[in-house]
């Protein structure tokens, strides 16, 4: 009697997941209920393609409309929106490694860059919890609606300092575009540049 071997395949779409099934031959599958029943099969394809994720951990994996929220890669900042009310054109880049994050914008009017602010650190992304880690910060400008005038103004810390300032905010991401809640109740818009 040969043995049978039932494979599924799932396909996850928005807000449900469809399942297929195949009945396949072992024959046609070798060695395939060894490897379904052995644990390291999972951890083996997962070292050989790093970017496969196991299913369980899938399911912890923050999601997006397209799949798990990855803001690794440069963003071209669009617009400021301050609580308050007014909403400033930016320019500028923001980018993300795996732990590290850096940002140059400035504040544009029709007379030109107006304020702007380098800032840099690391950062940590749970869900779509994202708390920047403030180690370096250059800013300064001109008064804009919402802004007062600055002078320049310089911070560096060591990457080991316990007191570096960590901002937490929310984000979400639709297409290639992210958008970040500050915990001030501004939040800046972010179009995807690369990766």
């Amino acid at each position: 009697m040969r043995w049978k071997t039932l494979v599924i395949l799932t396909v996850f779409l928005a807000p449900g997941a469809v399942m297929l099934g195949a009945v396949v031959s072992e024959a046609a599958v070798p060695d395939a209920a060894a490897a379904a029943a052995s644990p390291a099969s999972t951890a083996a394809s997962t070292e050989a393609h790093p970017a496969a994720v196991p299913i369980a951990a899938a399911a912890d994996t923050p999601q997006s409309d397209s799949g798990p929220l990855d803001i690794r890669g440069a963003w071209k900042p669009e617009t400021y929106r301050l609580k308050s009310g007014p909403v400033h054109e930016v320019t500028g880049l923001i980018s993300f490694t795996e732990k590290d994050w850096s940002v140059l914008f400035f504040i544009v009017t029709d007379e030109g860059p107006r304020r702007g602010s380098g800032e840099g650190g690391t950062y940590t992304l749970e869900g779509d919890k994202l708390t920047f880690r403030h180690l370096y910060n250059l800013s300064g400008g001109h008064a804009v609606d919402g802004f007062e005038a600055s002078g320049l103004s310089m911070r560096v810390r060591p990457a080991d300092t316990e007191d570096a300032p960590a901002e937490p905010c929310t984000i979400t991401i639709e297409e290639d575009l992210l958008t970040i809640f500050f915990p001030s109740g501004n939040q800046m818009t972010f179009r995807h540049s690369s990766r």
